[in-house]
Formats: C-alpha cells, structure tokens, sequence
C-alpha cells in the first residue's frame, strides 16, 4: 500500500489526525519538501508519528522511484508539502503506482489552492494558475504573461506561483520585464497586486501598488502573488481593510 499524504502549508503541525494515524501503520516513510517550502521540524515530526522519515531530494523521487520500489513490498508513506496532489510529480506517481498494481490511499490537506481565499478574493473566480520561473541567459519564457492575460481579459484573477526560493520583490521585477517584452498593458508601477506570505502561519498579505509592494520585506519564504481579475465589491472591501 502507498499512502500518499500532504502535511499541510506551513509546518508539520498542519498534519491532520489521519495522516497521523496512517504514518504510524507504515513500514517506511519517506518525504519531500522541495516541490513546497514548508517550513517542517523533521525531528518533531518523527516524535508525532513515532517513524523515522527519510527525506528525498528531486532525483530520488522523480527518476529511482524509490518510493514505487518501497511501495511493492511494504506498506509506505510518501509525505509531501501542502495538499497530497498539488504537484504533478505526486499524481505521476499515483498513476504509476496504479499502472504497477499497488494500493494506493490519498490523504488530503490544506494548499495554497484554498489558503488564498484568506486575500478575500472569491476561490470560484480564479482562473489558470500560473507558475513563475527564474528566467535565465536564453530561457524567457513569456507563457506567464500570456496566461495571466488570458485569465484577466476573463475578468479572473491569477494565482502566481513562485519558482523555487523566489521572493516576491524579484517575481515584481520579472512581470515588469514580461510587461516590456510584450506590451500587453498588464503591468505598470500603479497596478496593484496582491502579494501573500507563509499563509498558514504568521500569514502577511498586502494588496497595494506594485511600486509600494516592491519596497515591502515579506520575510521568509514562501511567496506568492495574485494578479487580481474584475473585483466583486465583497472583494473590493476585503481587499482594502487588509
């Protein structure tokens, strides 16, 4: 059996009552933390669930399938940062597990999918949620920019989700030089956005200008933006008494 379990946004204390109980039943455990910085004692962890968890990086999850291995012979847990299927590294391997005849149990938890809800935006009107890399010599990609467009000319707004280690001052940096590449008109200083921060525990969020958003230190890790789309005037007041 492969239990994958997603231990929350923030910390290990996130970590519901069933994600506990199953770790427990398991015979190893395994986790990653590099597809979602969640900021997890793993030391306490293993207190809470009394297991010794090993702690994989991107190659050992993605390419020796030590999990799947682990997996055919025991009972195994697979914990992940934030909700259990955030990542499609996770449902890869769920769809490997099946294709390979093992169990496979999923145990849900909460995400930055749900947690932005806490801007006050409306979940329902957010369309295409758009990841933001680190451009490097060569590599611009300017799909974010184009579906942020697509959603915004929907009147939805845009989850942007940061690359790996990426503040919220340098995505600023990034959507302004998209915004000279394409010319699309989506970003000026006064355009204002919403920038949250390590939603879950001492949360930060600050809907103001992009000019005044770039001088705001949002502290550790992780970022993330919202372009808004047409604002409900529910929003618009929720948005301003932040």
């Amino acid at each position: 059996m492969l239990y994958i379990i997603g231990i929350g946004i923030h910390d290990e204390t996130d970590m519901s009552l069933k994600a506990a109980n199953a770790i427990r039943k398991c015979n190893a455990v395994f986790a990653e933390f590099y597809t979602s910085p969640v900021k997890f004692d793993l030391e306490n962890l293993e207190k809470i669930t009394g297991k010794k968890i090993i702690l994989l990086d991107r190659k050992q999850v993605e390419e020796d399938e030590i999990v799947l291995n682990s997996a055919k012979t025991k009972d195994t847990a697979f914990l992940v940062g934030g909700d259990a299927l955030s990542a499609t590294t996770h449902t890869e391997i769920v769809l490997d597990a099946k294709k390979a005849g093992i169990p496979v149990k999923i145990i849900h938890a909460s995400s930055i999918f749900t947690a932005v809800a806490e801007t006050g935006l409306m979940l329902y009107k957010f369309g295409k949620t758009v990841s933001l890399p680190f451009p490097a010599e060569g590599y611009f990609p300017t799909t974010p920019y184009t579906n942020i467009k697509e959603n915004i000319d929907s009147g939805l707004h845009t989850l942007l989700l940061l690359d790996i280690g990426m503040l919220s001052g340098k995505a600023i940096d990034i959507l302004l030089e998209l915004e000279d590449k394409m010319k699309g008109n989506l970003f000026t200083v006064e355009t204002k956005l919403v920038v949250v921060a390590h939603l879950g525990g001492d949360s930060v969020i600050k809907y103001d200008t992009i000019e005044n958003l770039k001088k705001m230190d949002f502290g550790a890790l992780p970022h993330a933006i919202v372009v808004p789309g047409k604002l409900h005037f529910h929003e618009e007041e929720f948005l301003d008494i932040l």
